[in-house]
């Protein structure tokens, strides 16, 4: 197995910040993400699109949406809108970039722990070309899923190598870890099962942190902090503008559903174990014999790793285990009452996609923690490393090749627009100039908007006329749009002043001619 040794260990202490093999990892999933360049919008991002053109800046940065605050991640939200419009490949070259900037943290992160670049190069390449990336990566929406992923590994990284070094945390870069965890808290709803465990794991990895009386008090009280901050915003938004009854509804269910979170968590975190060992060999459904397999045996290099490993790496095994306990946790919180009430099964559940970038890279951590005691055993220590990772590289490459990722592109989302654009366009010409036009405001189409997008968010043709136009005038016309859905006059009826509000209007209203 992987393990520090004459060619893939290094001295103790924290690793110079480049070494060579970090273009390894890069370069898979490089390969194996690129087809997200191809991928384009859907659901939830034009209800958020919609937002931004109709309801206001304000109102669109802190509004909740699905339970989670969102105002950081709707920041990047609102700055590629700025620089990209509906150019949706700039989107997700974003998003590949950050995925891609998150394996190369990993690997330093895995190389500080390990004092191994070929176990970095291994874990690395395996989270980085992992199948279960892609639910999050090819949704714009969950981008903010990637950047906790991104703030973690910036944050754990430093700690790791300052434990390394054997250096304090100084007050300043203490400061702007705390900040930069609870902005993740309004990146996503998993960054805030990452500030919980954060203060766990800064005293496991940097025990000395519990001496400072100051230190202590504040990072415990991060918990506090984090939970106070999440109501906060949920509690001030309505000074805004009205919450949707969704929304409102959505502490009810994460209250009301606890019973319903403990069968989740586990297959969540089973799930995550078997998914991110496999990989691409996981091809039978999960639960499984193989998955059961798989999962057993992670347990045990778990049991030799807390009984070979040093104290150090003990700490560090325990640190990833809250790590990924607590992100799994706030998820299973969320979404499990939801599932139960649709009577979709917790295994089923924790089979989603979307759910696994941020957890699965404490599992990785602990994979190559386990990889590295198994190859201190006697009989494994005289297989040359780098024989090791050429196998565990081509088992990988040979996945990818063979197996590949299956991308949901939405193909259908791009000609919908041009579509609706171009009727549009029509209808709008067909009247005179100096007139207002009466368009009947068709829905938009289901594959479009999802199961869980309620029409209101983005309604139909209305929905399509903001995002690319300014203003409701057309060449000389005033547009609008004749709502026949009471669910959606009314929920605009509660936001009069918002553009789809104006855009929208009751039957009533069109003038007898029409």
């Amino acid at each position: 197995m992987l393990r520090p040794g004459p060619v893939g260990g290094e001295r103790p202490g924290a690793p110079s910040r480049w070494h060579p093999l970090v273009l390894v990892p890069l370069a898979l999933s490089a390969w194996v993400y690129y087809p997200l360049l191809r991928v384009n919008f859907f659901a939830d991002d034009f209800a958020h699109l919609a937002s931004i053109q109709s309801d206001g800046i304000a109102q669109f940065l802190f509004e909740p949406f699905g339970g989670h605050n969102y105002l950081v991640r709707n920041l990047f939200f609102l700055g590629s809108w700025e620089l990209f419009g509906m150019h949706m490949p700039y989107y997700f070259a974003t998003v590949l970039l950050t995925h891609l900037l998150n394996v190369g943290l990993l690997f330093g992160t895995i190389r500080t722990v390990t004092r191994s670049a070929m176990l970095a190069c291994f874990g690395a390449a395996l989270w980085g070309t992992s199948p279960l990336c892609v639910g999050t990566l090819a949704w714009y929406s969950v981008y903010g899923h990637v950047l906790v992923g991104t703030i973690l590994l910036v944050v754990l990284g430093q700690l790791a190598r300052l434990a390394a070094d054997g250096r304090p945390l100084s007050p300043r870069r203490g400061w702007v870890w705390y900040g930069l965890l609870l902005a993740g808290t309004t990146c996503f709803g998993v960054g805030i099962g990452v500030a919980l465990a954060f203060p766990v794991v800064l005293f496991l990895v940097l025990p000395d942190a519990w001496s400072f009386p100051g230190l202590r008090a504040r990072w415990l009280l991060l918990p506090v902090v984090t939970l106070v901050l999440y109501f906060a915003f949920r509690r001030l938004y309505p000074l805004l503008g009205p919450m949707s009854w969704q929304e409102n509804m959505q502490e009810y269910i994460a209250v009301h559903g606890l019973a319903f979170v403990p069968p989740m968590l586990l297959h969540l975190l089973t799930f995550s174990v078997a998914g991110t060992t496999m990989g691409f060999l996981l091809r039978t459904p999960y639960p499984s014999v193989a998955c059961w397999i798989v999962i057993a045996a992670f347990l045990g290099g778990l049991g030799i790793l807390l009984w070979r490993g040093d104290r150090t790496t003990r700490r560090t095994a325990v640190a990833m285990i809250a790590v990924a306990v607590s992100v799994y946790l706030l998820i299973a919180i969320g979404r499990s009452n939801t599932y139960a009430m649709f009577k979709v099964a917790a295994s089923a559940a924790a089979r989603v996609a979307r759910y696994h970038y941020v957890g699965s890279l404490p599992v990785t951590i602990l994979l190559c923690l386990i990889l590295q005691q198994l190859g201190r055993l006697p009989g494994l220590r005289a297989i040359p490393t780098t024989l090791e990772l050429a196998a565990g590289l081509a088992i990988i490459v040979s996945g990818a090749a063979h197996y590949g990722i299956a991308f949901q592109e939405y193909r259908g989302t791009p000609e919908y627009l041009e579509k609706t654009l171009a009727q549009l366009a029509a209808d709008i010409r067909a009247q005179p100039p100096g007139s207002t036009v009466y368009l009947e405001n068709e829905r938009a189409p289901g594959w479009i908007l999802g199961p869980a997008i309620p029409s209101f968010l983005f309604p139909g043709r209305a929905g399509v006329y903001v995002l690319y136009n300014p203003t409701d005038q057309f060449e000389g016309r005033t547009v609008r749009f004749i709502v026949r859905e009471p669910e959606v006059a009314q929920y605009y009826a509660q936001r009069p002043n918002t553009r789809l509000a104006k855009l929208l209007v009751p039957p009533k209203a069109i003038p007898a001619k029409q």
